[in-house]
């Protein structure tokens, strides 16, 4: 992705991380838009993201340093800031948008046009396989890559927040996870906790 013709490496970089960094669900990667997005007014180096799950629900996710840069990045190479861009606009975009009469119509103009919740899968898999193809891993690590998913990236931050001392209670709330113990709607003291622990899992999780 530091490669400045690999627009693509950038664009795939930003989507697992979003997943990797926020647990995110790849439907909720494909629709989440910059007006959304807002530096943590809790923790410094965080960022905070809105996103519609499951159930129609909105809930505030944390947002990494290093997964803003990446965005950052991405936008870079769409010719647009994402720090000015107060209009909503989808995080993710395709680079290249099919000129066909159909696919306008869906997505209006080429820039601005969303991933479709369904090409976030061809496009992490697209990443495995190129990783695959440095030959910097064992075979069974790469029989192991092959089996990944877009979901996987979700696990995967779930499985660590957890082991680098995020309370359970915190991961759920990122995660979306409906939880009969969990009764309370948020509220701005459960929101400010959430960005504190996620800094500091971030911090630790270098």
């Amino acid at each position: 992705a530091a490669d400045p013709d690999n627009k693509q490496g950038r664009v795939e970089l930003a989507a697992m991380l979003l997943m990797g960094d926020s647990g995110l669900r790849r439907e909720e990667a494909a629709t989440a838009t910059s007006d959304q997005l807002r530096p943590s007014s809790f923790a410094t180096g965080v960022w905070e993201l809105n996103v519609l799950g499951k159930r129609r629900k909105w809930r505030t996710v944390p947002v990494s340093k290093r997964t803003f840069q990446a965005l950052q990045a991405h936008w870079g190479d769409r010719h647009a800031d994402i720090k000015m861009d107060l209009l909503p606009a989808p995080l993710l975009s395709p680079l290249i948008t099919p000129q066909t009469p159909a696919s306008l119509e869906k997505h209006g103009h080429a820039e601005e046009m969303p991933y479709a919740p369904a090409a976030i899968y061809p496009l992490i898999k697209g990443l495995i396989k190129k990783a695959i193809a440095t030959r910097e891993f064992e075979i069974d690590e790469e029989t192991a890559l092959l089996r990944v998913s877009p979901h996987a990236f979700r696990h995967t931050f779930g499985t660590q927040a957890v082991a680098k001392g995020v309370p359970v209670d915190v991961a759920q709330k990122v995660l979306g996870h409906a939880s009969v113990s969990t009764t309370s709607i948020y509220v701005q003291a459960e929101k400010e906790r959430t960005m504190i622990e996620s800094k500091k899992f971030f911090e630790r999780l270098g």
